[in-house]
Formats: structure tokens, C-alpha cells, sequence
């Protein structure tokens, strides 16, 4: 009589352990998604069918990284487990308006399908006033851009941009191309931050000596020069200067 009780008693504590094991385990949300839209804010949907089960010790995450020029916009959004990190969201604007806009979203958590987000529309309130003085050419695309029309600039904007930022991780390996109109200068449209959740993100200029022609005050147009043009040109007009004097 003892030794089935006791059998049942085993079964019991394997049933027991199975049903606190399951319960400790941990659900994501999982999905990619890469696409350029017209309207992200009321178009695009980050929700996803697919589930994934996390190893120990693993979060779930949800980062997605938003590059707006012009009308169009490029989304990379990744879903899933995360092998490390700390729970957190992480919310930066690396580009502001006016001009081109770039803002990554990302959040680490803890709890079965709490990457759960399903809309843009906390990221969308952006609103400028078009100059009439200042025109790029402008588009965003994943590759390559096949065309970019020359587009009337916000104010506050003082020069055209062209990169690509080379995007890895989180199960994205994409390339998205940028043209546009910024005040930023220099090749900085992530404001120098490489890691977007578990993406990593590169960016590349043409490398160029010279910037764009700006206008003077008096309409003349003013050719900024490198300082080892300034220091060529020096011995040739020191003499100059001396016979006037």
C-alpha cells in the first residue's frame, strides 16, 4: 500500500515542477518589418502574430528606428526575445525638424508579450514652415535612391545632407539611403549614437572639401576655402600687400 502512494506522490512533484517551469517561461512577440510608407502614422501596424520563447535569462524587446525626409518615410522595427540587457524604453530624437527626422524607439521588458507596441502615433507631431529659398534634393529608400526631387526646405535649415546608414542586428541587414534638407552639419544624422537596441547603425557621406555656396547679406555668394587653401594662396599675396603699402 505504501509504495503507490508513494508513486503517486512522485508523479505529483514531476507534474508539479513541469507546470512551474511553464509558468517561468518567457513569451515575445516576433517580427521584422522594413518598408518606406507615405503615411506611417496611420498606415503602418507593428502588431504580429508570431510568438517566440525566450532562453533563460532573455527579455523580450521591441525597437524600431524612423527616418523621415520629405514625404516618405523608412521603418526598421524588429520584435523578439533578447538574449541581455536591462528593462528599459529608450526614446531618442538623433535628428529634430526642421529638415530630416530620425527617432528610435526601444524597449526591453520582462513579462511574457509586453512587446506588445502597435502603432507610430506617439512619434508623429511634426509640423514646419516651408522656405522658398533653399532647395535638395530629398528621398529615403532601402537600397538605393532612384530619384530625388528637389524640394522646397523648412526654415531653419541651412544645407542639403546625402548618406546611407548601414543597418545589422535584431535580424535586420539593410542599407537605407537619405537625401534632404538639415541644419545639422557634417555626416551626423544619428547624432553619433551607433546602437539602436540590438541594432547596430552605420553612416556614410561623400566626402566633400567644400560645402554648399552661401549667400551674403548683399546677394554676393561666398565659396568657403580649406585653411591649407588659405595657406598656398598666402605667399602669393603677401607681395601684393607689400607694394600697396
Amino acid at each position: 500500500m505504501g509504495t503507490p502512494r508513494i508513486q503517486h506522490l512522485l508523479i505529483l512533484l514531476v507534474l508539479g515542477t513541469s507546470l512551474l517551469t511553464l509558468g517561468l517561461e518567457l513569451y515575445c512577440q516576433k517580427g521584422l518589418s522594413m518598408t518606406v510608407e507615405a503615411d506611417p502614422a496611420n498606415m503602418f501596424n507593428w502588431t504580429t502574430e508570431e510568438v517566440e520563447t525566450c532562453d533563460k535569462g532573455a527579455l523580450c524587446q521591441e525597437t524600431i528606428l524612423i527616418i523621415k525626409a520629405g514625404t516618405e518615410t523608412a521603418i526598421l522595427a524588429t520584435k523578439g526575445c533578447i538574449p541581455e540587457g536591462e528593462e528599459a524604453i529608450t526614446i531618442v530624437q538623433h535628428s529634430s525638424p526642421p529638415g530630416l527626422i530620425v527617432t528610435s524607439y526601444s524597449n526591453y521588458c520582462e513579462d511574457s508579450f509586453c512587446n506588445d507596441k502597435d502603432s507610430l502615433s506617439q512619434f508623429w507631431e511634426f509640423a514646419s514652415t516651408v522656405s522658398t529659398t533653399l532647395h535638395c534634393p530629398t528621398c529615403v529608400a532601402l537600397g538605393t535612391c532612384f530619384s530625388a526631387p528637389s524640394l522646397p526646405c523648412p526654415n531653419g535649415t541651412t544645407r542639403c545632407y546625402q548618406g546611407k546608414l548601414e543597418i545589422t542586428g535584431g535580424g535586420i541587414e539593410s542599407s537605407v539611403e537619405v537625401k534632404g534638407y538639415t541644419a545639422t552639419i557634417g555626416c551626423r544624422l544619428m547624432s553619433g549614437i551607433l546602437a539602436v537596441g540590438p541594432m547596430f547603425v552605420r553612416e556614410a557621406c561623400p566626402h566633400q572639401l567644400l560645402t554648399q555656396p552661401r549667400k551674403t547679406e548683399n546677394g554676393a555668394t561666398c565659396l568657403p576655402i580649406p585653411v591649407w587653401g588659405l595657406q598656398l594662396l598666402l605667399p602669393l599675396l603677401l607681395p601684393s600687400f607689400i607694394h600697396f603699402s
